[in-house]
């Protein structure tokens, strides 16, 4: 029994100086009953955005080949609504400054009165789901000016208290609009297979050369090659350095490049590391973004239709330059990105070989690399259209590429391009000289445009603007 009494007197004895430590402890202990939910406000938020509906890009190209052209412009939402919410979509003329001050551009705004939404721009969110759209029609008339791009800035309004825009650039997208009615020679359809070839030291005017049954001419992109990218150790930067073949058909832009334009060809330069410093995959976000401007001003002077990145022969970079960093994807990914930047109404295209086009690196700045490069052009032997990366889809990718020299890439394979959904072709030096293998390789153009490939009646000579007559005229 006594021991029974000692037992319990002991945990009597213990539980009262608890209660006295967690009492004088209660004096110095204090509770903040307020929480910060600022991190947390987002989950509770619905936010729209603004797309174009069929390709999904916040920045569209539409060229125009007809006098009408429908698209859909799409609101999507973070997360279904739990009841029917809606907005409108309007042209936002005030937002242009706006994207002119960012791009550094000078685009003017679309005639309005060619513009007209379906629904007065109403869109209506049902329950259950994340998206609406409607259609957005763009008419041409005679006072569009050709080979001009003109801007078209659509803003979400009127939406309902439950969505939020988060900023300016979720809440507007943009058509970057040109017309092309009277440069449609290369046109042959909006889900035709594309055609993309490099002429390397040969006058650029030979895609002359091919044209189809049809009057249509095969190529459309053609993009000499190549200029490259330099260290300017006097102005401490990197720049666009053109050798002997590319300055000439700069100088002589009028007489070797533009008569290719004003057939519907676009006019894309290559550009390619040249052994020094600097490279494609070598720039910091600042060297990218200055050479990046260097390359939209050449377009610009030159009335070029953008670029075609080729990541190889660069040299040792120096780890102290604040305008370059190791050679690396993200490094590649970033010139894409300020390039498109810098003139989103061009075209930036990648050489699929090395560091230039990779699946570590699919998202520059939350932007997704659909927005920052419009063509995947495969090295011979490859298929990048097979398993695009990103949010990239087999359109913007060749199918197959084809040197015409070496004979690497086999013939021309249409049905299969057609099938898996291939967006280009690629052929590399076609010369005169060996023009009958040439268009051998390429019969299977019939499969892809309905049309045979015509044999060839004239060639260019170098630095020449004169048609002469092929055979007859070769030497």
């Amino acid at each position: 029994m006594k021991q029974k009494y000692l037992i319990t007197g002991l945990v009597v004895a213990t539980f009262t100086s608890c209660l006295t430590y967690l009492t004088s402890c209660a004096d110095d202990l204090v509770i903040d009953t307020t929480v910060d939910e600022s991190a947390y406000t987002g989950i509770y938020e619905n936010n729209g955005y603004l797309r174009d509906g069929k390709s999904n890009l916040a920045s569209s190209v539409i060229e125009l080949y007809k006098d009408t052209y429908t698209t859909s412009v799409k609101m999507g939402l973070s997360k279904a609504p739990g009841s029917t919410t809606s907005a409108q979509v309007i042209i936002d003329a005030n937002y242009l400054d706006t994207y002119n001050k960012e791009h550094e551009t000078d685009f003017e705004l679309y005639p309005e009165h060619l513009v007209s939404f379906k629904n007065d721009g109403m869109l209506t969110v049902d329950v259950q789901t994340k998206s609406a759209r409607t259609d957005i029609t763009i008419q041409a008339d005679g006072t569009l000016k050709e080979d001009k791009t003109y801007a078209l800035p659509i803003a979400l309004t009127h939406t309902s208290s439950d969505i939020t825009i988060k900023d300016e650039k979720a809440g507007h997208c943009i058509y970057l609009i040109k017309d092309m009615r009277k440069l449609g020679d290369t046109y042959k359809g909006e889900d035709a297979v594309k055609s993309f070839v490099f002429f390397d030291g040969t006058n650029p005017l030979n895609a002359l050369s091919f044209q189809l049954e049809n009057g249509k001419l095969l190529w459309d992109v053609v993009s000499p090659f190549a200029a490259n990218i330099n260290w300017d150790a006097q102005a401490q930067r990197p720049y666009l350095k053109c050798n002997s073949y590319i300055q000439y058909l700069l100088d002589n832009n009028e007489v070797f490049l533009q008569p290719l334009r004003k057939r519907g060809a676009k006019i894309v330069l290559g550009v390619l590391s040249n052994g020094d410093i600097t490279g494609v995959a070598q720039l910091s976000e600042q060297g990218a973004k200055d050479f990046a401007r260097e390359l939209a001003q050449y377009c610009k002077a030159y009335n070029l239709d953008g670029v075609c990145f080729d990541d190889e022969y660069e040299g040792a970079y120096d780890p102290n330059n604040p305008a370059l960093t190791k050679p690396t994807e993200e490094a590649a990914a970033r010139l894409c990105y300020e390039t498109k930047q810098a003139m989103p109404d061009k075209i930036v295209a990648v050489y699929a070989l090395r560091r230039m086009y990779s699946s570590k690196v699919t998202v520059v700045d939350g932007v997704t690399m659909k927005n920052w490069i419009d063509i995947v052009i495969g090295d011979y032997g490859r298929d990048p259209s097979s398993n695009p990366y990103g949010d990239l889809t087999s359109k913007e990718c060749s199918g197959q590429s084809m040197e015409f020299v070496r004979g690497t890439g086999g013939d021309l394979q249409g049905q299969r391009l057609i099938n898996q959904g291939s967006g280009w072709f690629v052929g590399f030096s076609p010369k005169p000289e060996n023009y009958s293998n040439v268009f051998r390789r390429l019969s299977d153009v019939k499969t892809l445009y309905g049309s045979p490939l015509m044999a060839p009646t004239v060639f260019y000579k170098d630095n020449d603007a004169t048609p002469y007559q092929y055979p007859d005229d070769l030497q």
